[in-house]
């Protein structure tokens, strides 16, 4: 069997949790842990902007340590095991 790799973007989901609460003008959310909050007029709609946000913060989080990563620890990764 060869050993050829394949690059392949999977999408993971991750629970956390967040709070909704409804005041007069609309709805609120907030996610303590990475400091998030939204607003929005529906349910649907804040639940929608807080997986964005939550996405592309995760995101940003990820691109971030990905620009830490020097040559020297890339080629050394390369040749790590997978566990």
């Amino acid at each position: 069997m060869s050993g050829q790799a394949i690059a392949l973007k999977v999408i993971a989901s991750v629970p956390v949790d967040c709070r909704f609460w409804m005041e007069d003008d609309g709805w609120n959310g907030q996610c303590e842990r990475f400091s998030i909050y939204v607003r929005a007029t529906q349910f649907e709609e804040i639940k929608r902007k807080m997986e964005s946000a939550l996405e592309a913060h995760i995101c940003s989080l990820l691109d971030r340590d990905q620009r830490a990563v020097t040559p020297t620890q890339e080629a050394v990764g390369s040749k790590g095991k997978v566990a």
